[in-house]
């Protein structure tokens, strides 16, 4: 790598801690925000804002930035457009304040798409969202909240160069100030619009502004991350601000023969990326989509609540064991071969050795969360006022759910990492196919067995389960492939005997309880709690007495030195 690589790869790595700053900042901001409006604005309003206008802004801005977003990181700033550049540092100083240098200028011309983009798409949603066939239109300034949420959209799209180029120019610093600003401005004003609609009536029910808060809360997160990139970029530019928003021809060759406002690689790119986006697009946004056009704005509510308070384990745990495994998964394969992508025998043992441990993780995770969470949520729901049976039903099928969550998270990021393109488009083209499925399975849970939202959690089971299943194939062809004998065995996975024994004594005790003694009193609550919790540090004890081979291989990965498998 030369010197300017090197130190473009420096910054990016020391900035990357404002990135994850912001993220903790985000996660608590939103956490807490949400436990004030669910209260505040009540469970209908809660699952229309947070399903239907959410899914309405993300369509809306993942289309139409994500896929130029990943082609502006492949524009070619190499020594070429670096010399083009550098013939604009000869113009005069008040011509070079006013205009951006070439591959800056390309960068801007680019970026101007989505905006332009955007706003099409932000009519047209509107547009069907607006239907009045919709289950959510009688809701109080529903059609003023959504005109807010479409506007939001669009001031929030016109960032898009001033972010281009602060990413380009690796100022994170920048961006986490930005994003932070505009997150606190938000949740500010989603909570004081709520109070100031519930000072006018008694009840929340009858909040008038129950949806007007959340669209205003999302203005002014739009309005205030515009400002912030406005004023944040003003200082860092050596030309005025206002030029990122003029698209200009620029050079695509060194002679200057031939002007474009966008070269054909980077149309090429925005292309592939927005195929790829929409696909990404189905797959995240699957069950929003689903609730929001077959399930009633109740059920919209509870599903909201569940998935931000339940997903909180997949955020903290499953997700950084994601990341970790796909970056050692990555170091690992050798992708110089576009047929077939290989590890030496050593790295394939040690990778086999590394997904056995995960899935052993996942599955004593998976038993801790059914006999425990699962049981113990409807007591812990109590806590916090919470006794709507639905959002029990649930919350104890989101319990349920989470180690399929995490299963197929390190099993797909090892397919990620040792697939080819032509196999990564056939796998592309399966999740497709397994989500049309979940989605024809969730609506007859919603419509034809009337389950709510715990229907729509069972669905997403059914889609981890096939998507699990495909990646456990193709790790299986895999090994099979690299001549290094099987795949992880399933049963090495399981945990032990005695763990499960504990675990099933452990439920059935909790299940006793839960169903003969009467859990609305205090007392009767408060001791099934301190019961479940002793049953637990039980297992507990038992995973670390009957599981050492799996412990000391855990915290191996975790000291990020995993160990060689002993035996094969």
């Amino acid at each position: 790598m030369d010197d300017s690589g090197a130190r473009a790869a420096d910054s990016a790595f020391a900035g990357a801690q404002y990135l994850m700053g912001l993220q903790l900042f985000v996660k608590l901001a939103t956490f807490s925000m949400n436990a004030v409006v669910f209260y505040l604005a009540g469970q209908v309003a809660f699952g229309v804002a947070s399903v239907r206008f959410e899914l309405l802004l993300s369509t809306i801005l993942f289309l139409s930035r994500e896929g130029m977003r990943s082609a502006l990181l492949r524009i070619d700033a190499d020594r070429n457009a670096a010399d083009r550049s550098q013939s604009d540092t000869t113009r005069s100083s008040a011509q070079s304040r006013q205009r951006p240098p070439a591959h800056e200028q390309r960068i801007i011309n680019a970026a101007l798409v989505p905006i332009c983009a955007g706003m099409a798409m932000a009519g047209a949603l509107y547009v069907f969202y607006g239907a009045p066939s919709s289950a959510s239109a009688d809701a109080p300034h529903y059609y003023l909240s959504l005109a807010l949420y479409v506007v939001a959209a669009c001031i929030e799209l016109c960032v898009e160069p001033l972010f281009a180029l602060s990413r380009s120019r690796v100022l994170f610093k920048l961006q986490a100030k930005c994003e932070g600003v505009a997150v606190a401005g938000r949740c500010i004003v989603v909570v004081l619009t709520l109070l100031f609609g519930r000072s006018l009536n008694a009840g929340v029910d009858s909040n008038p502004l129950k949806l007007v808060a959340f669209a205003a809360g999302q203005m002014a997160y739009a309005i205030l991350i515009l400002l912030s990139y406005l004023r944040g970029m003003s200082f860092e530019l050596e030309y005025s601000v206002w030029a990122c928003y003029l698209p200009r021809k620029v050079a695509l060759d060194s002679e200057g023969r031939q002007m474009a406002y966008v070269g054909p690689a980077v149309k090429d790119l925005a292309v592939t990326f927005v195929g790829q986006s929409l696909l990404k697009h189905l797959l995240t946004q699957g069950d929003n989509m689903v609730m929001a056009q077959f399930a009633t704005p109740a059920e919209m509510g509870v599903f909201a609540f569940v998935a931000n308070y339940g997903s909180i384990p997949a955020r903290i745990v499953f997700l950084p064991l994601e990341e970790a495994s796909r970056a050692m998964f990555s170091k690992m394969a050798n992708s110089e071969n576009t047929d077939f992508v290989a590890m030496s025998a050593d790295n394939a043992r040690i990778a086999r050795h590394v997904l056995a441990t995960l899935g052993k993780f996942h599955l004593l995770a998976g038993c801790i969360l059914v006999v425990f969470a699962a049981q113990l949520s409807p007591t812990l729901l109590s806590f916090i006022g919470q006794n709507d049976s639905a959002v029990a039903h649930a919350l104890t099928a989101y319990c349920i759910y989470l180690p399929f969550m995490g299963m197929n998270g390190f099993l797909e990021a090892f397919v990620h990492c040792v697939a080819t393109k032509k196999q990564l488009l056939r796998t592309s083209i399966w999740m497709a196919v397994f989500t049309v499925a979940y989605a024809l399975f969730a609506v007859q849970m919603l419509r034809g067995f009337k389950l709510g939202s715990a229907g729509m959690i069972m669905a997403n089971m059914l889609n981890m389960a096939l998507r699990i299943g495909y990646c456990w194939g193709f790790i299986s062809q895999w090994f099979g492939r690299l001549g290094v004998g099987h795949g992880p065995r399933f049963a090495s996975m399981l945990p032990h005997r005695a763990v499960l024994l504990a675990c099933i004594l452990s439920g059935a005790a909790i299940a006793a309880a839960t169903l003969l003694i009467d859990q609305q009193a205090l007392l009767n609550r408060v001791s099934t709690l301190v019961a479940g919790g002793a049953l637990g540090i039980v297992v507990l004890r038992e995973i670390w007495r009957f599981e050492q081979p799996f412990v000391q291989s855990a915290l191996a990965l975790r000291s990020g030195q995993p160990q060689r498998p002993r035996s094969e």
